[in-house]
């Protein structure tokens, strides 16, 4: 039986409170991917974004952990596919995926101590690869691997360097949004 105060989420108990935090997180990932979406794209060989939403995940990651960035990392690709079809959902996941689990690896593997900018850097860089290699095993590109993987990295230390900054910019309210303080990080 359920408390009052806490729900089902993903098969896990989670108490009121922290689901609210979560859906912030998530609504925070949603509008910051349709802020994404109306920028142009960057100038490369296949089609690559800012990655916005990513602050808001990291944000969730430090905060409140990795089982709730998860959710707002899956969460905020389904609703790509809610919104732009099966497709493109499955690009988002495809990403989406590859970065979670490298960066709570990464949060993980250095007990939390890892940067900022570095969690950031190598989350853009995985997307990237991840999203890539989908695209090629479903045939869409084409483009030779050895020709794209140094647009993929450098475009990826390039939007995870400014999705660091927009967190560390944002870290304050952040913290004082959720009572919350996070270690200090590089």
């Amino acid at each position: 039986m359920l408390s009052r105060d806490s729900k089902h989420f993903s098969g896990v108990r989670m108490s009121t409170t922290k689901l609210a935090r979560v859906a912030v997180m998530l609504a925070l990932a949603l509008v910051l991917s349709i802020v994404d979406g109306m920028l142009p794209p960057l100038p490369s060989p296949v089609p690559l974004r800012y990655g916005l939403a990513n602050v808001a995940v990291m944000a969730a990651l430090v905060l409140l952990g990795g089982g709730e960035a998860f959710s707002v990392a899956i969460l905020k690709s389904v609703f790509v596919f809610l919104t732009r079809g099966l497709f493109a959902g499955l690009v988002s996941m495809s990403g989406t995926l590859c970065s979670i689990l490298v960066m709570l690896a990464l949060e993980k593997g250095t007990r939390g101590r890892v940067s900022i900018f570095i969690l950031s850097v190598v989350g853009a860089i995985t997307h990237n690869f991840g999203q890539f290699l989908f695209l090629i095993f479903k045939d869409v590109y084409r483009a030779s691997f050895i020709y794209v993987a140094p647009f993929l990295i450098l475009f990826g230390i390039l939007t995870g360097l400014l999705s660091a900054a927009l967190l560390r910019m944002t870290m304050k309210p952040l913290e004082a949004l959720f009572n919350r303080k996070i270690r200090p990080r590089s």
